[in-house]
């Protein structure tokens, strides 16, 4: 499934969970003051760029992010609830362990969550449905799904870990997503 038109990532902003390294997966966790700053910081460096609509996963922490963007364009948000992150079933609310690791490669399936190739399959199709709708569409979800991207192409310049609330802009080709951070120092 090729993308065909260009696009934009961002990760929703910090919540208390990232910053003590504690699994989320679809628990909802809310954005920290850090989070709600980085929204509208991202928000900022977005403000000028040609945002033609928005699709967001339905997580606060992706929501509330998408919504300091969508205030500045005064454009609607789409919710689509292919664009969450994993589930990582009984491990959801546990700090990180090597389990992780193992989970990011296939290694590991979390007793009561998706395995890693039913979490790369779902978010793969819901992004390629978001940029479907044409260009310069802003996808706001999580890190996972910078991931799982690439086990369908190469991503030029490497951003793994994708940091949070950074924006970028990506230009896909055929196996490659070529990308540009904006607002980036």
């Amino acid at each position: 499934m090729a993308f065909e038109h260009p696009f934009y990532f961002l990760r929703h902003g910090e919540t208390g969970w990232n910053k003590e390294r504690k699994t989320q997966g679809q628990m909802d966790s809310q954005l920290n003051e850090t989070g709600r700053a980085q929204a509208q910081h991202a928000a900022d460096i977005l403000a000028n760029e040609p945002i033609a609509g928005i699709v967001a996963s339905p997580l606060s922490r992706a929501r509330h992010t998408a919504e300091a963007v969508a205030e500045r364009h005064d454009i609607e948000i789409t919710f689509d609830d292919g664009l969450m992150e994993c589930h990582l079933g009984d491990r959801q609310g546990e700090p990180h362990g090597p389990w992780l690791k193992a989970y990011w490669t296939g290694d590991y399936d979390p007793p009561g969550g998706e395995t890693y190739a039913e979490f790369s399959a779902r978010v793969w199709s819901a992004m390629a449905r978001a940029v479907a709708r044409g260009p310069d569409i802003l996808i706001v979800a999580h890190g996972g799904l910078w991931l799982a991207a690439r086990d369908f192409v190469t991503i030029e310049p490497p951003l793994i870990p994708m940091p949070n609330a950074l924006p970028v802009h990506v230009r896909p080709e055929p196996r490659i997503w070529r990308h540009q951070v904006l607002g980036g120092d």
